[in-house]
């Protein structure tokens, strides 16, 4: 089992990006994302945020994912990768400063953590007074608590951070080859 306090996020520039990018795209709603990457054992990866989709629900107070196009476009962008990414979790701005969870975002952080042994990470994303994104490692409640268990989670971003062969895409020789055999 991970030890929270240790665990720290390291973001590649191009997920810290699209995250900044879909928060001020959707800057009068609250949206949200997926994180995907790699997990080591006390450092998480994330490689690559994924958009909330083609079809999901905006609202001022509420959002929700389009799931099939989630699925469809995780899978898409992993075959890219040289070591095998995965979902790590996800992340949504709420509206104003309101920077804790939610009962609906403590069902939603539940059913991801219950998918994966280490649990997810999960982040809040505000826009006011300034950007700011608060990341949190996320695991099952123990049977005592009603809610998640919630560990704020020191968080880099730097593509310098991250080790050169995780950033590895495959050549297209990868593909061409089993065309052409």
């Amino acid at each position: 089992m991970l030890t929270d306090f240790k665990l720290k996020v390291i973001f590649s520039e191009k997920a810290f990006l699209g995250i900044a990018a879909e928060t001020y795209e959707s800057s009068k709603a609250e949206t949200g994302g997926i994180f995907l990457g790699i997990r080591t054992f006390y450092q998480w990866y994330i490689l690559e945020t994924l958009d909330p989709g083609l079809n999901p629900i905006f609202r001022p107070g509420y959002f929700d994912y389009d799931t099939a196009y989630i699925n469809h476009l995780s899978r898409k962008i992993a075959r890219f990768y040289q070591e095998p990414i995965e979902l790590l979790g996800l992340w949504h701005r709420h509206p104003g400063s309101f920077d804790y969870f939610s009962l609906t975002d403590d069902r939603i952080n539940e059913k991801y953590a219950s998918q994966h042994s280490e649990g997810i990470i999960s982040a809040l994303v505000n826009l006011d007074p300034f950007f700011r994104l608060t990341m949190y490692h996320v695991s099952l409640p123990s049977q005592s608590q009603l809610r998640p268990q919630y560990t704020k989670i020191f968080i880099e971003v730097g593509d310098k951070f991250i080790p050169q062969q995780l950033l590895t895409i495959k050549p297209v020789s990868h593909y061409l080859e089993t065309i052409n055999d």
